[in-house]
């Protein structure tokens, strides 16, 4: 059997694993060669880096970005196609190590992108010329790898939720995964970057720093310090590595004059250690509360990559969650030997039909029927179906392929078993004619509207001159000779002859007129009931009495069969000093 070959991508190292044989990591450093194949790593790593070449770095979390990487000699390089390069390197640095028909399995960050996933198979598969193998090498995340690895060994819970933690040198990734649905993540992969490698780096630089200025030996603020610190600094990572395994750890220093060694302890590791990883366990607790997670429903913890050895960690993990804490003896390599194990089985499992594969996902019989085939005669399985009939083959398979029903068909009408309603389409206007014009915008309607508009002014205006103090219409019939002899129902009243004859008043006679019967009656008044003529009352009296007249006014007789309405009281008109007194009104009609 084939044991598999799988490569892991960090952002720091680069592993490469031969499973049950060997290992290697490598720092993804990348040096392109014009006569020969590229190399990955650093001189340390790499003993085939005899001579120089274009160095190429911090390719990996530029995979997927359509800016490319600018190299020293000005030239820009893809991120995934100088990945690419880098994972051919190391896979031919481990081939020979293997058997010749290992598969490969790739492993990416699971934080990554799917435009970064897609643009790193692609560019695998256009370099096929160069490594058949890796064009088709399955590619899957760390997080689904290293779960695969923890499986095989020392193995993990099969029920309740698993969360994976991936401490790396950028940054920790946490996936929560349930173990009873094959290990699959109930949420996206948290990312969290104030808890990594390099940042551990940095804060104890920072602690040793302190420790040398306060003795004097180094002056962490002058320029010629800038190269020791450099080196001094990668004393660090290597302490930390140190210190994983023992208690303390010694470290030099270049100071003027002689070096200098320093003692570290782990409790001065732990202690910068400590406040990143409180948050780190806060963000644990948030995210699984927000995912509804509840702590009797966390079985374990899992840790993988290059930080799951601090005893620290493993030990702030346990204390808090209170559950098994499941970690390898080389957590670092863990991502890759997962990577082995996939491509392994899927190389047993051998092509799959996709179709058949779609097919198989039909809901189990036995879940769906009441009956138990297992108490049929003739069956020896639970669910059987007891008509004998063979089991439904998938639609790639069967021999007699139903039809494609006929979607098109003509239904009944709406109402009468239609499934949906008939519906009505009507054809398009052709192309530029003019849209109709509204209804209101219409000229008839605006004519229309106009005329209204006009009468309801005019009926406004007659309402308002009727209601004020307007002159009453002149009678339509013609005027008559005063006589002596009055019809009946018309009542004449004789002003008194006046009081001095220097001013003599004449006779005022106060007249009803009633309009002729052709005329019809005011539409905003009905005629009151029939009663009988109130007595003539006398007008008020003047304050200066009118000119002297020659002729009374014309008087207008009114039929006997019409009733006798009431009169009406006539207004005042107001009078002026020195000037004659204007002339009495007519009587209105009723």
């Amino acid at each position: 059997m084939p044991d598999g070959i799988g490569l892991s991508v960090g952002a720091t190292t680069l592993a490469a694993v031969v499973v049950g044989r060997t290992a290697l990591t490598r720092t993804p450093v990348l040096t392109r060669y014009p006569h020969r194949p590229p190399e990955v790593g650093v001189p340390s790593e790499n003993p085939q880096l005899t001579e120089r070449g274009l160095i190429i770095t911090d390719f990996v979390d530029r995979v997927g970005d359509p800016v490319g990487i600018v190299a020293p000699d000005g030239s820009t390089h893809p991120g995934e196609a100088v990945l690419a390069d880098a994972l051919h390197a190391l896979w031919r640095t481990v081939a020979p190590l293997g058997s010749p028909d290992d598969p490969i399995g790739v492993a990416h960050p699971a934080h990554w992108q799917p435009v970064a996933v897609e643009a790193l198979r692609g560019r695998l598969a256009a370099q096929r010329d160069q490594a058949p193998v890796l064009a088709q090498a399955p590619l899957v995340s760390d997080a689904e790898a290293a779960l695969t690895a923890l499986q095989a060994d020392p193995g993990l819970p099969t029920s309740g939720i698993v969360a994976l933690c991936d401490f790396g040198g950028t940054g920790t990734s946490l996936t929560i995964a349930d173990a009873a649905d094959g290990y699959r993540p109930v949420a996206p992969t948290l990312r969290h970057l104030d808890l990594s490698g390099e940042l551990i780096d940095q804060a104890l630089l920072r602690h040793v720093l302190a420790d040398l200025t306060e003795a004097g030996v180094v002056d962490a603020s002058g320029t010629s310090a800038i190269g020791s610190l450099s080196r001094l600094r990668a004393q660090c990572r290597t302490a930390k590595e140190r210190l994983s395994t023992t208690a303390v750890t010694t470290l030099t220093a270049e100071a003027p004059g002689r070096p200098h060694e320093l003692r570290l302890t782990r409790d001065e590791l732990d202690a910068v250690l400590r406040p990143p990883l409180d948050e780190f366990l806060t963000a644990v607790q948030y995210t699984l509360d927000r995912n509804g997670i509840r702590p009797s429903d966390l079985t374990a913890v899992a840790t993988v990559g290059g930080g799951a050895r601090i005893p620290l960690i493993t030990a702030a993990l346990s204390e808090r969650f209170r559950v098994p804490v499941v970690t390898t003896p080389q957590p670092e390599l863990t991502a890759a030997i997962g990577a082995g194990l996939t491509a392994v089985r899927a190389l047993q499992a051998g092509p799959a039909d996709e179709a058949t594969q779609w097919a198989a996902a039909v809901p189990d019989q036995a879940d769906t029927q009441l009956w138990d085939g297992a108490d049929q005669p003739g069956s020896d399985q639970l669910g059987a179906d007891p008509t004998g009939a063979a089991p439904a083959l998938a639609w790639s398979q069967a021999d007699d392929v139903p039809e494609v029903s006929d979607v098109y068909a003509p239904e009944p009408e709406f109402g009468a078993g239609a499934a949906r309603p008939e519906l009505g389409f009507e054809e398009p206007a052709p192309a530029g004619a003019a849209e109709p014009l509204p209804w209101y915008r219409r000229p008839q309607v605006l004519f229309a509207a106009g005329v209204v508009a006009v009468l309801v002014a005019l009926i406004a205006a007659i309402v308002t001159l009727r209601d004020g103090d307007t002159p009453a219409p002149a009678s339509t019939t013609e005027p008559t000779e005063p006589t002596t002899t009055e019809p009946a129902g018309t009542v004449v009243t004789e002003a008194p002859p006046p009081a001095e004859p220097a001013a003599p008043q004449p006779p005022r006679t106060v007249y009803e007129t009633v309009p002729q019967t052709q005329a019809p009656p005011p539409p905003a008044e009905a005629p009151p009931p029939a009663q009988e003529p109130p007595p003539a009352e006398e007008p008020p009296p003047a304050e200066e009495p009118p000119p002297a007249t020659e002729e009374p006014p014309p008087t207008t007789t009114r039929p006997r069969w019409l009733p006798t309405l009431p009169r009406p009281t006539l207004p005042t008109l107001p009078t002026i000093p020195g000037l004659p007194a204007p002339p009495a009104p007519p009587a209105e009609a009723p």
